[in-house]
């Protein structure tokens, strides 16, 4: 059972250990200019967290939903995007309805995705990440304050409760938003994906919402301590029912959301 929980519990770290790989063709090579512009980046993260956080706490304590998370959070992230040079550009083909509970599903390619999906989606939503964050100063402070949610993966029982408490408010109107990777990629392809997403999706019978990420890591790689201004792409897919589906049916939702990201990455990619 406990090793149940930790493979399907739908955590997608924030701040996971990197991948020891080399960079990828394409990501910011190590010149003096993107270590200069790495660390404004880390100086601005800074000025904005410090902001930003605070005010994010005070409102949550009036406001506790997921579209005052949302508010806060495109302001922080809006500060560190603009101040570094990136540009973000949302292509919205969901068309949800106001209040429509549901699972974003994203790819993750860098740290600077939670940025860009702070800014450019939408709809209100809160992260699903794992219990650590909560120790990062500040930032786990605010997201204890707010509409995101963590996951102990390394006590089962609390992990099941965490699970449990994600669908209930998820069936309430508050959707969420994983990285069904697990970790960054660090590049354009997509990894394996977990189950977690896809099984916390077919408890709660929302639908799944896939959303791609294109260019990120083109941008910024903090393994290596580098980044560069530019346009990020963000594509918004149409949702995936998972009404009347069971846990034997994981699999081939699985297939089918990781599919149709893979074909909006190379739409993505065709068109730049």
């Amino acid at each position: 059972m406990a090793e149940e929980v930790r493979e399907t519990s739908p955590v997608a770290p924030l701040l996971a250990p990197a991948l020891v790989e080399a960079p990828v063709e394409g990501a910011p090579p190590a010149t003096l200019w993107t270590r200069l512009h790495f660390f404004w980046f880390v100086l601005v993260g800074i000025f904005s967290t410090l902001i930003i956080a605070p005010c994010q706490v005070l409102t949550h304590r009036f406001h506790p939903t997921a579209a005052n998370f949302k508010k806060w959070a495109r302001r922080w992230a809006g500060i560190i995007l603009k101040a570094c040079g990136w540009r973000v550009v949302c292509e919205d083909r969901a068309r949800l309805p106001e209040g429509q509970p549901c699972i974003f599903v994203a790819n993750h390619q860098c740290a600077l995705d939670i940025l860009v999906l702070s800014y450019a989606l939408p709809y209100p939503f809160g992260f699903v990440a794992k219990a650590e964050l909560e120790r990062v100063p500040v930032l786990g402070w605010a997201m204890r304050h707010s509409a995101s949610l963590s996951i102990d993966r390394n006590n089962p029982r609390r992990s099941l409760e965490s699970l449990q408490l994600a669908g209930e408010r998820i069936r309430q109107g508050h959707p969420v938003l994983l990285f069904p990777e697990g970790t960054r990629g660090y590049r354009k392809e997509l990894r394996p994906f977990k189950k977690g997403a896809f099984l916390l999706a077919v408890e709660a019978g929302v639908p799944l919402v896939p959303v791609v990420i294109f260019d990120s890591y083109r941008r910024l790689d903090e393994r290596r301590m580098v980044s560069r201004p530019g346009t990020i792409r963000v594509v918004i897919g149409e949702p995936v029912p998972t009404a009347g589906l069971r846990r034997r049916h994981l699999t081939t939702l699985m297939e089918t959301v990781q599919a149709r990201m893979q074909a909006l990455l190379r739409e993505a990619g065709n068109s730049a």
